[in-house]
């Protein structure tokens, strides 16, 4: 049970946190975290991902602009984080072969490789945010990203500068059924 309160405490008190304070991440942190995504689960074990943890100001600051033409004010907080991790992920056979029955596992993968960091973010004392609103093709330029991956997230992060109200949620019942759709 002493397990299940820490993880429950962890994803109950996670926030999107958009505004951080003037203090670098320690890289034991940055390489905790990425040892979580390291280790979370995939398609196949393929493990797709690929990260590149950005603290270059310069590089943030292009990255803050690198949304599509006539939306940048969307991310243009992304400018005051200390770190920013661009997600990508390399299609896999597993993918390919998945994505012909109409299923995304690539997506899956990047997502469950992405929350693991996340998590681990918060876990730390850290704050981060997922954006998947961003312009690919300047994000790739700004990374040099080579032509076989894809920029699913940036994920700025960082020591927060702010505590946001939890969100509401939907009740419990509203979000499963029983044996059937609808059916409790």
């Amino acid at each position: 049970m002493d397990k299940w309160n820490s993880f429950f405490e962890l994803v109950s008190t996670r926030r999107s946190i958009r505004k951080y304070a003037d203090k670098p991440v320690e890289e034991k942190k940055v390489q905790m975290m990425l040892q979580a995504l390291r280790l979370a689960p995939s398609s196949s074990n393929s493990q797709p991902w690929h990260v590149v943890a950005v603290r270059d100001k310069e590089t943030i600051e292009a990255l803050s602009r690198a949304a599509p033409i006539g939306s940048r004010k969307v991310i243009s907080w992304l400018k005051g984080a200390p770190l920013v991790f661009v997600l990508t992920v390399q299609r896999k056979l597993t993918h390919r072969i998945t994505g012909t029955f109409g299923h995304n596992n690539l997506g899956l993968d990047a997502g469950i490789g992405g929350q693991h960091l996340v998590l681990a973010a918060h876990a730390l004392g850290l704050g981060a945010c997922w954006i998947g609103w961003f312009n690919e093709r300047k994000v790739r330029k700004l990374i040099g990203l080579p032509g076989s991956y894809q920029v699913v997230s940036l994920i700025p992060c960082g020591y927060p500068d702010h505590a946001p109200d939890p969100r509401g949620r939907k009740k419990l019942e509203e979000i499963y059924s029983v044996e059937r759709f609808g059916t409790k």
